[in-house]
């Protein structure tokens, strides 16, 4: 029985870190026999010279993925475990069965868990999808996803399990306590709309005025323009004064933890379980942040015993500064989505599945 990993979408930030975390990780946490087979849409063809220790096979579409792995997957031996987004293809091959149930293992990355589009064709396509997500051997996910997950299809077994999400090396400088100068604030983590900015500079302004510097990188995804020039319309409308910073630019790792440091709170309402990478960083960084209610990352973040802020509550300088105390003498090294704690989940999920080999 063979266990393939697969990369069903050209996600190269992800991705890169996640194939990193098997070369340079987990192949010394938990060895195995042979190079551990992994096929990955890129279009990067040299990606697997990056990572010697893994077998990776490299697909230019996701339609060419799909088309390899339901061939594969007529061994009904082979089982496949999907990092993430798998794309729409195979969610349909599962749902006809070109995949069986036995043969697929879900970890869920968030956005595919989600019904955050509009448009009449992706809400056709939820429902087949919706029937598809039954129909998995297992689910590995956040705390909140599970809970989301399963209220929908309780049969199916969930293991917790986090992304090994990319961290610091080295100690970095954290912006303190803001006592003569502006709360300053990061809002979002990209330029996508599910960041909801508008309704985030429109909680701010009401909350804290003028007297605040807000900082909106918005130089991922590409060709957003259009979203961009109505955010910086609307923050125009609230801010008079310059307060509001739009960072249009992508920024490399190094450039992104700069951004961060500047910060004293980050507001992040996504309507679902995103920015998981951002929050640990101002986590580590004992920078507190405000989420949404509907991010179900609350719980994680609850079972935790980290201070969870939400902006439905009251909010004000005094809670953001004891949020920020409360960060400032938490164990780092015991929360379980951190290196290392977050290893274990990995070492179960490698250990269950290929010892069924």
């Amino acid at each position: 029985m063979a266990i393939i990993h697969v990369l069903g979408a050209d996600i190269p930030h992800h991705n890169k870190t996640l194939l990193a975390f098997f070369n340079e990780v987990l192949t010394t946490e938990v060895p195995c026999s042979q190079a551990r087979k992994f096929i990955v849409v890129t279009q990067d063809m040299a990606l697997a010279e990056q990572f010697p220790n893994l077998s990776i096979d490299c697909v230019a579409s996701k339609k060419q993925l799909a088309q390899v792995v339901i061939e594969l997957a007529k061994n009904r031996q082979t089982l496949f475990f999907c990092h993430g987004q798998f794309n729409p293809l195979l969610w349909l091959a599962l749902l006809s069965g070109r995949i069986r149930r036995h043969q697929l293992h879900w970890h869920i990355w968030g956005a595919d868990l989600y019904e955050a589009s509009r448009s009449l064709k992706f809400r056709l396509f939820y429902t087949l999808r919706r029937r598809a997500q039954r129909r998995v051997a297992a689910v590995y996910a956040t705390l909140g996803d599970l809970s989301v997950y399963q209220q929908k299809n309780p049969k199916v077994p969930g293991h917790k399990l986090y992304f090994p999400t990319k961290m610091a090396t080295t100690p970095q400088t954290t912006a303190g306590e803001p006592a003569n100068q502006p709360l300053t604030l990061l809002v979002g983590n990209s330029g996508d709309p599910s960041n909801r900015h508008c309704q985030a500079l429109t909680h701010i302004a009401h909350r804290f005025g003028q007297a605040v510097k807000v900082i909106v990188p918005m130089g991922y995804p590409d060709n957003n323009q259009q979203y961009i020039a109505k955010v910086s319309a609307h923050a125009s409308q609230l801010f008079s004064s310059g307060q509001v910073e739009i960072v249009t630019e992508k920024l490399n790792f190094d450039a992104y933890l700069k951004v961060i440091d500047r910060c004293h709170l980050g507001y992040f309402i996504f309507a679902r379980q995103q920015g998981i990478g951002t929050l640990s960083i101002l986590i580590d960084k004992n920078i507190p942040f405000v989420i949404s209610r509907k991010n179900p990352f609350w719980r994680d973040l609850a079972e935790q015993h980290l201070p969870v802020l939400f902006d439905e509550d009251a909010l004000d300088r005094e809670i953001i500064q004891r949020a920020r105390q409360q960060l400032t003498h938490h164990d780092k090294a015991a929360i379980e989505f951190f290196s290392p704690g977050y290893l274990q989940g990995w070492r179960d999920m490698l250990q269950r599945l290929e010892g069924m080999e």
